[in-house]
């Protein structure tokens, strides 16, 4: 009789270990990488020349999962080179829907006409404007932002 109260109770423990390391097992599967924080981006198609249209699509899923709902999104083309380039070009200025299911946030856009440079580094920055609570409780609106490489040519 002890023998088999014994075997009861380590098909309970191992039952019970398995379905937790399932548990955890599956939400690490929906975990979101650091990088993701604010969200990440896509430009479709990723090589412009000025005065092409293009579709910006930002998966927001992962900067909600880890607390950071958008309030505002701003959209930039942004430039690394070895001499002065402009700051970066403001394409989309948009009040984020929180209700978007799934949380996607997807439009298309215009490369602008402007100053680019054929030994500059291009890339879409989205800043993803969020609110948080303060020492105090006040909501604050803080910035993080995500870069994606493009491509210029024709200019």
């Amino acid at each position: 009789m002890a023998t088999s109260s014994r075997v009861m109770r380590f098909n309970f423990l191992s039952i019970a270990a398995l379905a937790s390391f399932a548990a955890t097992a599956s939400a690490q599967g929906n975990s979101c990488p650091e990088a993701s924080r604010f969200g990440n981006v896509q430009v479709s198609p990723s090589t412009l020349s000025p005065g092409e249209t293009f579709t910006v699509t930002a998966d927001l899923t992962c900067a909600i999962q880890l607390g950071n709902t958008p309030t505002f999104l701003d959209y930039y083309i942004s430039a690394t080179a070895t001499h002065t380039v402009s700051g970066p070009i403001l394409i989309a200025r948009r009040t984020y829907d929180n209700s978007t299911s799934p949380p996607i946030d997807k439009f298309t856009a215009v490369l602008p006409h402007w100053f680019y440079f054929a030994d500059a580094t291009y890339s879409l920055l989205m800043d993803n404007s969020f609110a948080r609570a303060g020492p105090t409780g006040e909501s604050v609106i803080t910035t993080g932002g995500i870069l994606t490489p493009i491509n210029i040519t024709g200019f």
